[in-house]
């Protein structure tokens, strides 16, 4: 698992998932807000960099105080490989929180 906090290659992902529209809408749009300011205070992990085969947009851990809030604790996934896309999850994913993928 691999936080990318570069700007390029965030700029790089993002470019990346829009050739994929519309199966990367939803990691999409929350690259999209990232690179724009990230108001909502995510971070992007994925399982390798470049050639990743899955990515995971989750609240960064200061953020995701609220164990019950659904909204702050929100996840975007894609995938192109479930083995990858569980590993990813497995370690990525606050499991004591209620959250929304």
């Amino acid at each position: 698992m691999l936080i990318l906090s570069c700007s390029s290659k965030l700029q790089q992902l993002e470019a990346t998932l829009r050739r994929r529209l519309p199966e990367t809408l939803q990691v999409h749009g929350a690259m999209t807000t990232i690179n724009r300011g990230n108001p909502a205070a995510q971070e992007v992990l994925v399982d390798s960099w470049p050639e990743f085969k899955a990515i995971l947009t989750r609240p960064r851990k200061e953020v995701a105080m609220d164990d019950s809030d659904f909204y702050t604790n929100m996840y975007a996934a894609y995938y192109r490989d479930l083995g990858a896309y569980r590993a990813l999850l497995g370690s990525a994913v606050n499991w004591n929180q209620a959250f929304i993928i």
